[in-house]
């Protein structure tokens, strides 16, 4: 590897102080440019030709995949079938398949993952409206439904689904992609970025880097990073740091198949861990 491809852990480190607790808590922070590989805001402002839609599909596991068809067909309003122990849904330009937990690595009965769907960047209020009709909001121990990453210029809000998911929408003010008219279903864009949970971020980021060119947006800390783009992106979280918003849910290892959008098809299996990632046109 070539010294000017790497960030060394050392210089990782180095920011830990800055970044640890806003990280830890889940919030977005940036430091600028990180040794040239953190994207800038202005940097993510058009869409590059390699992610016009974000995260394409998710292969998870789920717990009553009737209850979770009904919630992603009936409350949501997706397009949701199941056949042969597999949940498929589609939403927006993702299509998400929860299979039938099987055996899994964590002592849970049901697994649970963060999911994050791009909304138009000027429609937070109204999808906030949009969701109550249909599901409670989740919420900050301090009362907040509504999260402000000021140092990446997006809002967000939560909720969840049967099996405990972690369901995030996000408007992105850095882009251009406003839309006139009230919160629809066409409203939920794409997935945007979806979480995955390992002892050691450092050492993850970097064999993540290697094996498919996914570079950080911010400077990590030891518990949170984040690879991609204003597109796409994995959010790395340590085990046991708990979830935003409620702070109550600690990260734990699931089985995860995630497939990002790119120009050139990329694949790998995160050693010890559960997890296939790939880039594919």
């Amino acid at each position: 590897m070539q010294a000017n491809e790497t960030v060394s852990r050392r210089d990782l480190i180095r920011r830990i102080s800055a970044a640890g607790f806003a990280a830890w808590l889940g919030l977005d922070w940036v430091a600028g440019p990180l040794d040239g590989h953190a994207s800038s805001a202005a940097d993510s402002r058009d869409p590059p030709a390699s992610t016009p839609r974000g995260i394409t599909r998710l292969r998870l596991q789920g717990g009553d995949l009737e209850n979770m068809r009904a919630f992603y067909a009936r409350t949501m309003g997706f397009e949701a079938d199941s056949a042969r122990g597999v949940l498929t849904v589609r939403t927006g330009s993702t299509t998400i398949e929860f299979s039938a937990t099987s055996q899994v690595p964590e002592p849970v009965d049901v697994p649970y993952y963060h999911i994050a769907w791009a909304i138009p960047e000027n429609k937070l209020a109204l999808a906030k409206q949009w969701l109550r009709q249909r599901t409670p909001l989740l919420k900050h121990p301090d009362g907040r439904d509504e999260f402000h990453f000021r140092n990446v210029n997006r809002h967000a809000a939560y909720f969840a689904d049967p099996s405990g998911n972690i369901l995030e929408l996000i408007a992105r003010h850095n882009l251009n992609d406003g839309a006139p008219g009230p919160f629809t279903l066409a409203d939920i864009l794409y997935v945007n970025h979806f979480g995955l949970v390992v002892d050691d971020v450092m050492k993850s980021i970097e064999v993540i880097r290697k094996a498919v060119r996914l570079e950080l947006r911010q400077a990590p800390s030891d518990s949170f990073a984040t690879l991609g783009d204003e597109y796409r992106h994995l959010v790395l979280v340590r085990r046991k740091r708990l979830w935003l918003p409620e702070g109550v849910k600690p990260a734990k290892v699931f089985a995860s198949d995630v497939v990002l959008h790119g120009v050139r098809k990329r694949q790998m299996e995160l050693d010890g861990y559960p997890y296939h990632i790939s880039l594919e046109a």
